[in-house]
């Protein structure tokens, strides 16, 4: 894949002269530290560049975060500045010399990380690159610092993005209230946050030992697997006959792709294997805050199980697990982390991930992207969205659902994993056993 950058711009949408600091939220302080980049692919015909990059300084004026740079206020504590000289968002404009059709589906490839402008030491928190194809297709890749906001943010940003480009109002626009962000008074640390969600301030000797595991990433490989419809069927008829309660779809893959990857893995019988999955507060508070709220509101659950005893249990007790730990995350969950920063407001809050290598083995992470909206995003011209996916992602034990824009529907499954276990996986991958 031959990529040529042809130019360079900068989006400011609020005047230097006037910067203000937006401090970080819990949730907010709680995110990656990072870039996250996203591919979405069109096919011709397409709207102009000149249009969509109209339309993109247009919208950003509903979105300032976006705009502004990681800095700190005045009492040292971490913030966002926005109208900062520091600030804007980054676009890049380039061509590709090969046929969009060639790179369908979009099967995640160390190519792709020339599809956006590089995350490593960016200066702007979103960077975005327009990707002209030969055959007139276009690629749209995203980064956006996960500290600005979070997969449902994202969604909304880019959906706006489009409706902007194709001149329909942004409606409803963003929500910025953090009202249901206030802690109780008096605050009330229900859970025990140390160690599971945030390291220790003074830990015990012994109490916090994580030693990171790397491994070169030519050593990883990313796997993209399709689900159609009647393989989702019949493993959720397979699950919920052995269950209690019927599993949803989440819950189900989840659960089968957490036990595969185990079972690829070859872990030993008594291992501990940890998943970890995103929940969105915003269902969960009560009352619910809208969709629409732009920023972080995700905690993780954790679902924890020995590796034979998760083999053994089959798909149904994976599910269960799972269904425990997110329920077991609710509103007095996201209550007590939110009092949490209230008792603990100027201290530095370390998330436990942070100590993680790009090996997560016996570990793994498994995000959900359904329902967020994909299937609204049209940046106009007559051409359709065909595509979503991560670039390439060197960090083994990650695997997001995807909703598939394959025309039997279905799902997708991003799976970040080790080469030396891809082949067992792969031979597993769709097997009901």
């Amino acid at each position: 894949m031959e990529v040529v950058k042809v130019a360079s711009s900068t989006i400011l949408t609020s005047p230097i002269s006037h910067p203000s600091d937006v401090p970080l939220t819990i949730f907010d302080r709680f995110a990656l530290n990072l870039h996250v980049a996203v591919l979405y692919a069109f096919t011709p015909p397409t709207s102009t560049n000149a249009d969509i990059i109209s339309a993109l300084s247009k919208t950003l004026v509903h979105f300032p975060t976006l705009t502004a740079n990681l800095s700190t206020d005045s009492h040292g504590r971490p913030c966002f500045t926005v109208g900062g000289s520091d600030g804007g968002a980054l676009v890049v404009e380039a061509t590709v010399s090969s046929k969009l059709k060639d790179h369908l589906p979009l099967t995640p490839s160390p190519d792709f990380r020339f599809l956006h402008p590089e995350v490593k030491d960016a200066k702007h928190l979103l960077q975005v690159q327009l990707n002209r194809f030969q055959c007139g297709g276009l690629v749209i890749g995203v980064t956006a610092h996960h500290r600005v906001a979070d997969g449902q943010s994202m969604s909304t940003f880019t959906v706006a993005w489009g409706k902007m480009v194709r001149g329909v109002p942004i409606d409803p626009l963003p929500v910025y209230d953090q009202s249901w962000l206030k802690p109780r008074d008096p605050p009330l640390v229900q859970f025990n946050h140390w160690g599971t969600d945030f390291i220790p301030l003074s830990p015990q000797p012994n109490e916090f030992c994580v030693t990171p595991v790397y491994a070169d990433p030519s050593e990883i490989t990313n796997i993209l697997l399709h689900y159609t419809p009647e393989f989702i069927m019949k493993l959720k008829a397979q699950t919920n006959k052995l269950s209690t309660e019927k599993h949803t779809t989440f819950e189900t893959l989840a659960g089968y792709i957490w036990r595969k990857v185990t079972i690829a893995r070859q872990l030993d019988d008594e291992e501990n294997t940890k998943l970890t999955v995103s929940v969105n507060g915003r269902r969960r508070l009560m009352p619910p805050v809208p969709p629409e709220f732009f920023g972080n509101m995700v905690l993780n659950a954790y679902s924890k199980a020995k590796a034979r005893e998760l083999i053994k249990g089959g798909v149904a007790m994976a599910a269960g697990i799972i269904r425990q730990a997110v329920r077991a995350t609710g509103d007095n969950y996201f209550r007590s982390f939110i009092d949490l920063a209230e008792v603990y407001r100027d201290r530095d809050l370390v998330p436990c991930f942070e100590k993680d290598g790009n090996v997560l083995s016996p570990n793994m992470e498994i995000d959900c992207w359904l329902g967020l909206g994909f299937n609204e995003i049209d940046f106009g011209g007559g051409g359709k969205l065909c595509g979503i996916s991560l670039t390439w992602v060197p960090f083994e034990g990650l695997s997001i659902l995807i909703p598939s824009l394959s025309q039997d529907g279905g799902l997708d499954v991003f799976l970040s994993l080790l080469e030396k276990h891809a082949p067992k996986f792969r031979e597993i991958s769709h097997s009901l056993d």
